[in-house]
């Protein structure tokens, strides 16, 4: 009769398998709660100055006779007028841009009307609507300009190498000249796709503006 045999088991020191995988999932399990917080944690807003920012080429000489321009504040004719950009993180929490002067009209009223004294012009803004006759009668305005912001737009999204930013603007602008009466009507628009290593608010910034001056340097770049 043979002898039984009987298994034995070995119970697993601290030092291997089972009991190590376990430690190591206790000391991550914090940092995985905090990625997963961070994750869920509500986006942060921040403020965009939108501004002209020409190269050095693209400024002009002092005309002799600068040509005066009303400009009729620019209307918003997008879907969400509210901001001017998101930044999607790694995690997924989602920053929203707004545009300063606010609302991105203003914004944008503004810079063109920067960009026209850059460019020689002398341009001031007013009010009381589309009636462009009643603007000019009896002043020294040779031209009104008027239009609506179609798109401006920034959306950056983040991966672990790099983050790309894509930005988008189109207007639509209405020339009025007192000469002969008659209104032109231009869309200008630009576009680019940066990519950056360490993404900022400020590089944001950078990247609308130098979109949005590209567009209004293809306005101006039309006799107006």
């Amino acid at each position: 009769m043979s002898a039984r045999q009987i298994k034995s088991y070995e119970i697993p020191s601290p030092s291997r398998g089972g009991v190590v995988w376990g430690s190591v999932f206790l000391w991550m399990l914090p940092a995985l709660l905090m990625l997963t917080l961070i994750g869920c944690a509500r986006g942060v807003t921040y403020v965009i100055d939108v501004s002209y920012s020409p190269q050095i080429k693209d400024l002009s000489h002092d005309k002799t006779e600068p040509v005066r321009i009303a400009v009729i504040p620019f209307e918003d004719s997008r879907e969400n007028k509210r901001g001017i950009g998101t930044r999607t993180r790694l995690m997924g929490r989602i920053d929203e841009f707004e545009a300063r002067p606010y609302p991105a009209a203003a914004a944008i009223t503004d810079t063109l009307v920067s960009a026209l004294r850059i460019k020689g012009y002398n341009p001031v803004v007013v009010t009381g609507g589309k009636d462009y006759a009643g603007i000019t009668e009896g002043t020294s305005i040779q031209m009104v300009l008027s239009g609506t912001v179609e798109e401006l737009w920034a959306e950056a999204i983040s991966k672990p190498a790099h983050t790309s930013i894509n930005t988008k603007v189109k207007i639509k602008v209405n020339i009025y000249s007192v000469n002969d009466k008659t209104i032109r009507t231009l869309t200008v628009q630009s576009q680019s796709a940066p990519q950056v290593v360490f993404f900022s608010p400020g590089i944001l910034q950078h990247a609308v503006n130098d979109t949005l001056t590209d567009a209004i340097n293809k306005l101006l770049a039309t006799p107006l």
